[in-house]
């Protein structure tokens, strides 16, 4: 995708094709040395698909213009490839994108390249084959795209390579007769496509290369049409490394994006007041993922309303156990401490309020709050002498700390 589809920065990437025109009926062409059979007729699968992502663009485009939404709505609605929600069980997005298109000139660019290589692939393999690439291409195109492309992402231009990864198997088997049909332009059309997604912004090449590698391995899986003394130990492999991918890359991709999984509903239960649910799933994060700016703001939000719940409630042992939970969490956090002993002096355990106050003096040294507290606690427990200190240190820090003044003056008529 380019900057100059003029749309908005966060709309879903799509990608613009280097392609090079080639005639579709040359494998008609039967060599005189190196013979192969292919399917007869139009090519049906070919047009067939070409109408469906031209219906698909003008259904999305329709559907949102009457309803307002912007491009990057239109594309999330009817199922680009996002990979949170991917993760999430919406695995048909590993399906839908290669059937969206971002804008009209991304339409007409994949579609003329589907054009042009569509008829050889589907005459080289058969109608049934040629589906099988283009879709399992596809798919593998998707996969990569979600486990290694951080953007959204729609187009048919994994496909489209998918399409040529399986003419590379067509090289492979039949290389004098590829030489004769395509030349080397073939090759130079995917290099130059290739080298243009890594240098162009906006490009999802990661879909590129995975659909080339699902094309190769669905010819190598499938073989030509009617082809000749099929090599099935070839064919059983093919098909164990497709499966293979997307086993372990579905596998990988929960783990990969489990975190935002989990933040997410996270977030989502403590917009509805499900504390305990928004909880459940905050304990599922790892600890890396919990250092996360983002994770970290929502579950200091979660654990302190949890704990004045607690509290209101009168019950203080799950105020301790919420606020434990926290400092586990976060044990460099020191005002998670100072909570804390403010919960210790709200059931009247002085001692360890006290001790709270005063770790938290070491590293917070210039806080008449913490003091004024730790003074306070220490009043409580019988220190006086203490207490006087701790509040001494406050009032350096604030001289017009009336609350420190006023309990100093208590202690000062005792000692």
């Amino acid at each position: 995708m380019n900057d100059d589809w003029r749309r908005d920065p966060n709309v879903i990437e799509g990608e613009y094709e280097i392609i090079g025109e080639w005639d579709a009926e040359e494998p008609r062409r039967e060599p005189r040395r190196d013979h192969i059979e292919i399917g007869s007729g139009p090519p049906y699968v070919t047009y067939t698909i070409l109408a469906i992502n031209i219906g698909v663009w003008l259904l999305m485009s329709l559907v949102g213009f009457f309803m307002g939404w912007s491009q990057s709505q239109q594309l999330y609605y009817f199922g680009a490839k996002v990979n949170v929600l991917i993760a999430q069980g919406e695995y048909w997005r590993l399906l839908t994108p290669m059937f969206l298109h971002v804008g009209l000139a991304h339409l007409f660019f994949n579609s003329y390249a589907l054009y042009i290589y569509g008829p050889a692939v589907e005459r080289l393999f058969g109608r049934l084959k040629f589906i099988l690439v283009y879709l399992v291409s596809g798919l593998v195109g998707s996969l990569l795209s979600y486990l290694l492309s951080p953007n959204n992402a729609a187009g048919a231009s994994g496909a489209i390579f998918g399409l040529m990864g399986s003419l590379l198997y067509f090289r492979k088997e039949k290389r004098n007769l590829f030489q004769r049909v395509f030349g080397p332009g073939l090759l130079m059309i995917i290099g130059i496509n290739l080298l243009y997604g890594f240098i162009q912004p906006g490009i999802d090449n990661w879909g590129h290369i995975g659909g080339l590698l699902g094309g190769f391995l669905m010819g190598n899986a499938l073989g030509l049409y009617r082809e000749r003394n099929p090599d099935y130990k070839r064919r059983i492999i093919s098909w164990i490394l497709i499966i293979l991918i997307f086993v372990l890359g579905l596998g990988w991709g929960r783990l990969k994006y489990g975190a935002s999984i989990h933040l997410n509903r996270a977030l989502d239960a403590a917009r509805l007041g499900r504390i305990d649910e928004a909880k459940y799933h905050i304990e599922k994060l790892s600890a890396r993922a919990r250092k996360d700016t983002r994770a970290k703001e929502l579950i200091e939000v979660v654990y302190i309303e949890d704990i004045n719940n607690s509290l209101q409630k009168g019950q203080p042992d799950e105020a301790l156990e919420s606020i434990n939970v926290l400092i586990g969490y976060y044990p460099e956090e020191m005002n998670y401490y100072f909570y804390r002993g403010n919960i210790y002096e709200a059931i009247e355990d002085y001692e360890r309020a006290l001790e709270d106050y005063l770790f938290v003096t070491e590293t917070v040294k210039n806080s008449d709050k913490v003091w004024f507290s730790a003074g306070r606690a220490a009043y409580n427990t019988g220190r006086l002498s203490d207490a006087k200190k701790y509040l001494e240190e406050a009032l350096k820090i604030n001289p017009n700390y009336q609350d420190a003044k006023q309990l100093l003056e208590d202690i000062s008529g005792y000692i």
